[in-house]
């Protein structure tokens, strides 16, 4: 406390305190998390990030561990965001294998399900994101590839419903 006190007339104060929920309404749309065990089934959402050249955008898939809210007090006012903590899966190492259920073996665009590796992610900064940058939902599956050394990967099946806040 005694920082804030202590701090530059310009400086923004951000408190340690933020409110926590497991579960998100928009609209009709429930979005769950891992922190409400009723809604888990609900927790896998879509979101679309810039890659590392700064042109080309990718969607990957992640479960929601939990939302929360954080208030700024800022000069002009108070500023609430509403945020997810969200763990992203891995891409699988192989191309080939994320499209593996392709319908045209030259058209990536039409692909339905996508395969993922079954592991997370390590955690960093682009687990926290606003809830408006999800995309929508998806549905999880299982699916092995490979007769003498199969592998599970985790099935990406969109849910054709977009979320816009």
């Amino acid at each position: 406390l005694s920082d804030i006190h202590n701090a530059l007339p310009e400086a923004i104060g951000v408190l340690p305190k933020v409110t926590k929920f497991g579960r998100l309404r928009i609209g009709v749309e429930v979005i769950g998390s891992t922190f409400s065990a009723r809604h888990i089934r609900s927790a896998n959402v879509l979101s679309q990030f810039i890659l590392d050249d700064n042109h080309t955008t990718d969607i990957y898939p992640g479960q929601v561990q939990f939302f929360f809210e954080h208030t700024i007090h800022l000069p002009e006012g108070s500023k609430t965001h509403c945020l997810a903590f969200v763990r992203w899966y891995q891409k699988t190492e192989n191309r080939k294998y994320r499209f593996h259920c392709q319908i045209d073996n030259d058209d990536l665009n039409i692909c339905n399900i996508e395969l993922w590796e079954n592991e997370f992610y390590e955690l960093s900064r682009d687990c926290i994101i606003p809830i408006h940058n999800i995309l929508g939902r998806f549905v999880a599956g299982k699916m092995t590839i490979g007769k003498k050394n199969p592998k599970s990967y985790l099935s990406v099946i969109p849910i054709n419903r977009k979320i816009h806040i």
